[in-house]
C-alpha cells in the first residue's frame, strides 16, 4: 500500500511540473489511513488492500498539492466554489516620438547650421506660414523665412542679439530676422523687419531704428560697412534741440533744421576743431561728397564747408572767402584746395585764404577777389594788402598772352615777358564809365587835358588797354594851343585863334623825317611836303607837296628842320577830317617842342617817340578841359 501511493505522487507531480517531492510522500511519513469498505466489495485482491475498483478509479488531472500543515493533500483544503483572482493587464507600450520635416528655405538653412548637431538642435514642430512668412521652432531657437529676405534664425541661448530678441519682446516689437547675427570682432548686429537693428557693442545692448532720424541716415550712409556700429546711445539737448550718436567710424548729427548727417573721417576732426556744431560752421546740411578733383571731399555745413584732399588736407571755407571760391569753381578751379583756414585781423580788418594755386583777399570796403600767379607774386612782393596797392577790387583779367588786375591805388599786369605794376590814373575813368567820350574800343588812348579854359599847360596820360582793362603806361606834362581848349562842339577855328578843339579823334598816321618803327601809316617828310590851311580850296586839312608855300599853308619840312624841330616825328589828330568843314580848323598835330602851340598838342621828344612807335590804327586822343571829359 505504502509503494502505490508514491507512485501515485511521483505522476501527480510530473503532471503539475513539479520536481520537488512532497513532505507527505515521505519514506517515513506514517501510513495513510484506509479506506473504509463497502458492503457490496468481494474479497480482496492480490495487489494491495485497496479493491480493485478502487485501483480502477481514474486520478484526476490536477495535481495533488499538500497543504505543508500535516500532509493533508491541498486539494482536500480549497473552496471549490471560489474562481481564482484574475492577473493584471500589461502596461501598454510607450507612442513613438514624432517625427518633424525640414524642408526649402529654412530647411537649407538649418542644414547649413549644422542641423540637428547644430547651435538650433531639432526641430520640435513643422514650420507655419502665414500672409508670406514661415517659421519652424527647434530646440534652441527659430528660423524664419521670407521671400524677399530669405531665411534666418534667432537662438534663444546662444550668440548675442538671439536672447536679446527673446527677452526684450520678440517679434511683436521688432518683427522677424532678415539678417544672421553678424560679429565684427567683439560686437554684433542683427537686423529685422521693423527696421529695428540690435547691437551689441561688447559692454551693452543698443536699438536703433532705420527708419528714422540718426538710424535712417545711419543705414542711407552704408550702415556697418561705413560708419561702423554706434559706440554708445544717442545723446541729445545740443544746441538749436539736436542729437548726435558715435559710431565706430564716425558719427551722425541730427537737428530740426538740418535733419541727420554724417560726418567722418579728416573733416569730421576739422569740423570737431571748430567747435563742431557750437561753431562757427554749425551742424551739417549734406553728407560728405567724394570722388572730387585730386581724390577730394567736401561736406556743407550751415555756414561754410569743408574741403579735404590727401595732398592738403582738411580746412574750412566760408562768408565772403567762400562765396568768391565758390564762384570761381572751387577745387574743380586752378585755386585747388584751401591750405589753411582763413587768417583774418589782416589790414583794415580784412581777411585772406590760402589755396593750392593762390589766395583770397577780403576785406569789408572790397569785397573778396583772387590772386595768384606772377601778379599774386608781384603783388605779395609789394606788401599784399599793406602795401602801395592795398586790396584787390577785382579777379585778374586775361585775355591771349596778357593779363590784369585792379587793386584799390594801382594795377598788376603780367605777360610773358613779366609783371608790371601801374599807379591809379584818370585812365581808370575809361574803365568805369566815368568819361563823356567813347575810346571806340581803341586798344590805346592818350588822355590830353587841363584843368580848366584859357588854360594851355595839360596833363597827358597814356593809357593801354590790356585783357580789356586801360591802365596809364605813361603820364607827362604838355601843351596845347596857347588860348586854351573850345568849348565841346565848338570848332577850334583857325589856327591863328590858338585854340584847340574838345573831343574824342582817332589818329591814323604819323610823318617825320625817319620812321622810327610804327603800325600807323608813316609819312616821310619832304622838302615839297605841305599840309593845306587855307579854306575852300582842294587842299583845305590835307597834305599835298608844293614848292610854294601859300597862305595859311604849313610847310612841313620847314618845322621838321628848324632849331626847335617841332615835326621832325609828329601824328597827324583827325580833327574835321575825313568830313572836312572849311574854315572849321586845321593841322592839329601831336609833334615835339613842348610849348605852347597854335592849336596842336607838344610833349617831349621821348613821349613823342614813344606814342608812335606802340600806336596802332584806330587808336584815339581823347582831349579837352578835365571837366568837359570826366563825369
Amino acid at each position: 500500500m505504502k509503494k502505490t501511493l508514491l507512485a501515485a505522487a511521483l505522476l501527480l507531480s510530473f503532471a503539475a511540473g513539479s520536481f520537488a517531492p512532497s513532505p507527505a510522500l515521505a519514506d517515513d511519513a506514517p501510513p495513510s489511513t484506509p479506506p473504509a469498505q463497502s458492503p457490496d466489495t468481494g474479497p480482496a485482491t492480490d495487489t494491495g488492500s485497496l479493491p480493485a475498483t478502487a485501483e480502477a478509479t481514474p486520478q484526476p488531472d490536477t495535481p495533488a498539492e499538500t497543504s505543508g500543515t500535516g500532509g493533508v493533500p491541498a486539494t482536500q483544503l480549497a473552496d471549490p466554489t471560489t474562481d481564482p483572482a484574475p492577473a493584471p493587464d500589461p502596461a501598454p507600450a510607450p507612442d513613438p516620438a514624432p517625427e518633424f520635416v525640414t524642408r526649402g528655405g529654412i530647411g537649407s538653412k538649418w542644414l547649413a547650421l549644422g542641423g540637428e548637431g547644430g547651435a538650433l538642435g531639432a526641430p520640435t514642430a513643422n514650420e507655419q506660414c502665414s500672409a508670406g512668412l514661415c517659421v519652424q521652432a527647434f530646440t534652441a531657437g527659430s528660423i524664419y523665412w521670407s521671400s524677399t529676405t530669405g531665411a534666418h534664425p534667432v537662438f534663444t541661448a546662444s550668440g548675442r542679439t538671439g536672447p536679446r530678441w527673446h527677452a526684450a519682446g520678440a517679434l511683436p516689437t521688432f518683427g522677424y530676422p532678415v539678417t544672421d547675427e553678424t560679429v565684427i570682432g567683439s560686437k554684433s548686429l542683427q537686423k529685422f523687419s521693423s527696421g529695428k537693428v540690435l547691437v551689441w557693442t561688447g559692454t551693452q545692448f543698443l536699438n536703433l531704428s532705420t527708419r528714422t532720424g540718426i538710424g535712417s541716415r545711419w543705414a542711407a550712409s552704408g550702415a556697418e560697412t561705413v560708419l561702423g556700429l554706434p559706440l554708445a546711445a544717442e545723446i541729445c539737448g545740443l544746441k538749436g534741440g539736436g542729437c548726435s550718436q558715435a559710431f565706430d567710424r564716425g558719427a551722425i548729427f541730427w537737428s530740426p533744421l538740418t535733419g541727420a548727417q554724417a560726418v567722418r573721417g579728416g573733416i569730421a576732426g576739422r569740423w570737431r576743431a571748430t567747435a563742431a556744431q557750437n561753431g562757427v560752421l554749425g551742424y551739417p546740411t549734406a553728407g560728405e561728397l567724394c570722388g572730387q578733383a585730386a581724390g577730394g571731399c567736401s561736406q556743407k555745413f550751415q555756414r561754410g564747408l569743408i574741403y579735404w584732399s590727401p595732398a592738403a588736407g582738411a580746412w574750412i571755407t566760408r562768408a565772403g572767402i567762400g562765396s568768391r571760391y565758390a564762384a570761381a569753381g572751387a577745387n574743380r578751379s586752378s585755386l585747388g584746395y584751401p591750405l589753411a583756414n582763413e587768417a583774418c585781423g589782416q589790414p583794415d580788418s580784412g581777411c585772406l585764404q590760402r589755396f593750392q594755386g593762390g589766395t583770397i583777399h577780403w576785406s569789408p570796403t572790397t569785397s573778396a577777389w583772387i590772386v595768384r600767379g606772377g601778379i599774386g607774386s608781384r603783388f605779395a612782393a609789394s606788401g599784399g594788402a599793406g602795401g602801395t596797392l592795398g586790396y584787390p577790387t577785382a579777379n585778374e583779367k586775361c585775355s591771349p598772352g596778357q593779363c590784369i588786375q585792379s587793386f584799390q591805388r594801382g594795377f598788376i599786369s603780367w605777360m610773358p615777358a613779366g609783371t608790371r605794376t601801374y599807379g591809379m590814373t584818370e585812365c581808370q575813368k575809361l574803365n568805369n564809365g566815368r568819361t563823356k567820350y567813347s575810346t571806340y574800343g581803341a586798344n590805346r588812348v592818350l588822355l590830353t587835358f587841363t584843368q580848366g579854359y584859357g588854360m594851355s599847360r595839360a596833363t597827358n596820360v597814356y593809357c593801354v588797354r590790356i585783357a580789356g582793362t586801360y591802365v596809364p603806361d605813361w603820364k607827362t606834362d604838355g601843351y596845347v594851343g596857347a588860348s586854351g581848349f573850345k568849348a565841346p562842339g565848338v570848332a577850334s577855328g583857325p589856327t591863328r585863334n590858338l585854340y584847340s578843339p574838345t573831343g574824342s579823334y582817332s589818329v591814323t598816321e604819323a610823318f617825320g623825317l625817319g620812321n622810327p618803327g610804327t603800325k600807323l601809316a608813316y609819312r616821310t617828310l619832304s622838302p615839297r611836303s605841305r599840309w593845306g590851311g587855307n579854306p575852300w580850296t582842294a587842299t583845305y586839312n590835307k597834305y599835298f607837296e608844293s614848292s610854294s608855300w601859300v597862305g595859311w599853308d604849313e610847310n612841313m619840312w620847314y618845322f621838321a628842320t628848324r632849331a626847335t624841330h617841332d615835326y621832325r616825328q609828329g601824328v597827324v589828330v583827325n580833327y574835321n577830317r575825313p568830313n572836312i568843314v572849311q574854315d572849321a580848323g586845321f593841322a592839329i598835330f601831336l609833334h615835339m617842342n613842348k610849348v605852347p602851340t597854335a592849336g596842336c598838342i607838344s610833349l617831349d621828344d621821348w613821349a613823342v617817340v614813344d606814342y608812335i612807335r606802340k600806336s596802332t590804327p584806330g587808336d584815339r586822343i581823347i582831349m579837352g578841359t578835365y571837366n568837359d571829359l570826366f563825369r
